[in-house]
């Protein structure tokens, strides 16, 4: 069981893994390290109200923000939050880490 499927028992089902083992949070699909890094900033439930409450869009700009500031990165080791076009499962933007993403590996 995926570490997000057990955030999702506690949160009615708000928090589930796609059809291809990603996290979905109330529709914004996360892989699984870009996952991993949301929550060390963000508890499991505030992901889920800031999707609900601003939208898709709006989160995944303040994800980016977040994540893409100098004290974030530093304290993450160089990793950041990316949005790239999901496949054919996710369509809609997929928020990775940037080492996860090739042409990013290198780029700071």
């Amino acid at each position: 069981m995926k570490i997000w499927e057990v955030h999702g028992l506690r949160l009615d089902g708000a928090i589930r893994s796609t059809p291809d083992g990603e996290a979905d949070v109330s529709g914004l699909v996360f892989s699984e390290k870009g996952y991993l890094l949301a929550v060390r900033d963000f508890r499991p439930h505030e992901l889920v109200a800031m999707v609900r409450g601003e939208g898709e869009a709006a989160t995944i700009a303040r994800l980016l923000a977040h994540y893409g500031s100098e004290d974030s990165v530093t304290a993450a080791g160089g990793r950041k939050l990316v949005a790239v076009r999901g496949g054919s499962m996710a369509p809609g933007p997929v928020l990775r880490r940037n080492d996860e993403v090739p042409e990013m590996v290198g780029r700071s």
